[in-house]
């Protein structure tokens, strides 16, 4: 029987494990010395984050007494919007080269918001949150931290 104990285990140490890979990539990551910020800052960031995070998972569910609730395997809807979902992740990292990173992180959010959250908010809402969040990646990541991320049609 899988249980909210063994199941934060397992997650741990799945979130330990893409950590260290993201920092292993990030040091394959050159850099010129002119930059101010080196292109694989971003990614140590995130990489140690989610080292962190993933061992302080397992450093919790190890600590835990009680087991927790039994886990359900998704049913076949949910086996359908995880699918859906890894897709749609694909097609993000994919489209990023030629679109850029703001616009594909635009349609990447929207559509999640509006798959994700179906019936409980309106398309309106979707596509708001889309734009709020290419707008914060091009001014933030972009513009502001001058992080080499592909731009697409938005190059100057």
């Amino acid at each position: 029987m899988k249980t909210q104990r063994a199941s934060d285990i397992a997650g741990g140490c799945f979130l330990c494990l893409l950590g260290l890979v993201t920092l292993f990539a990030a040091t394959k990551i050159k850099g010129g010395l002119e930059e101010r910020l080196p292109p694989r800052t971003l990614p140590y960031v995130l990489g140690a984050t989610v080292l962190i995070a993933g061992a302080a998972l397992v450093f919790k569910a190890w600590r835990s007494t009680s087991e927790g609730p039994v886990i359900k395997w998704p049913n076949r809807v949910g086996a359908k919007r995880i699918l859906v979902v890894l897709v749609s992740l694909a097609l993000y990292i994919a489209l990023m080269n030629p679109l850029g990173m703001p616009i594909s992180t635009a349609l990447y959010i929207a559509f999640s918001v509006w798959y994700l959250r179906r019936g409980r908010h309106r398309v309106l809402v979707a596509v708001i949150t889309g734009v709020i969040s290419g707008v914060v990646v091009l001014y933030l990541f972009i513009h502001f931290l001058e992080l080499s991320f592909p731009v697409g049609p938005l190059q100057r």
